[in-house]
């Protein structure tokens, strides 16, 4: 390394550069300090690769195992970070300004809720297993669950690579300038074809483990959520596109029950 590329490396311009320990520090101190937003592309690489060996570990239970409880309990640790990475590159290929870290959806309700969801599902598994294994074992259902998970994944990521730049994570209340309305492709025939693809994904995967509670508890709680949602974002959509809009909306249907029920268009105050 040249003494200028070995100076311009230990700058805070691109957030690392060392400094003196003091007295009161103690062994485990860093000798450097760490800007995270000037490094955010070694934290996504680090991020995508934690991902990776996820769905590695997944896979490679499912093989020793075979087709078994633990082999499908290996399918369902595959398929969890196989979803955030699709989030992640749909963004990062169809609509890079906006790509970051929120891209991977980790946190989609900002609540915590995922986690939550996600843990309690792979205890009542675990219960499960242990109290009732014979009814834990693979058959019909879970490969109905596996399929039903997979062609969730495939609308919601289609929906993505078709909006382009026209999706977006969090519902916007302004029109950017490469804001479209999309009628073509899966929006042809869906008008909310990431959220169905959500469901499906959400609700196949419960299935696919034979988890009663938590595939009521998926489909009830999602089900109230997207009603919301899209209601709210039929309101706002209207309120951008107009007459477009309203158009479109009556000549494609939706699988979500109850949506477009209000089709007022939102205040000014709840616009923001």
């Amino acid at each position: 390394m040249s003494e200028d590329a070995r100076a311009a490396a230990f700058t805070p311009q691109v957030g690392l550069f060392p400094r003196r320990r003091t007295r009161t520090e103690s062994w485990w101190t860093p000798v450097v300090t760490l800007d995270w937003d000037a490094h955010l592309g070694h934290i996504i690489a680090v991020t995508a690769c934690c991902l990776g060996v996820a769905i590695g570990i997944g896979l490679c239970v499912t093989v020793v195992s075979g087709w078994t409880v633990i082999g499908v309990f290996g399918v369902y640790i595959a398929m969890l970070p196989l979803y955030h990475i699709f989030e992640y590159m749909c963004v990062a290929l169809y609509n890079p300004h906006r790509v970051n870290m929120e891209s991977f959806m980790f946190n989609p309700d900002e609540g915590n809720h995922y986690y939550k969801a996600m843990l309690l599902s792979m205890a009542e598994y675990a219960v499960e297993c242990w109290l009732f294994s014979g009814a834990k074992a693979p058959g019909l259902l879970t490969l109905v669950g596996l399929a039903l998970a997979l062609c969730g994944q495939a609308i919601r990521s289609l929906a993505m690579i078709t909006a382009k730049t026209s999706f977006n994570h969090r519902i916007s209340n302004r029109r950017e300038v490469d804001h479209e309305l999309i009628t073509h492709g899966i929006y042809k025939y869906e008008r909310h074809p990431s959220y169905v693809g959500f469901f499906c994904w959400a609700t196949g995967l419960q299935l696919m483990l034979k988890n009663p509670l938590s595939l009521v508890a998926f489909a009830g709680i999602l089900g109230y959520f997207f009603c919301r949602r899209t209601n709210y974002e039929e309101r706002t959509l209207l309120h951008l596109f107009g007459q477009q809009y309203e158009i479109y909306r009556r000549q494609t249907p939706t699988l979500i029950p109850f949506a477009s029920k209000d089709m007022r268009a939102p205040s000014t105050s709840e616009a923001k």
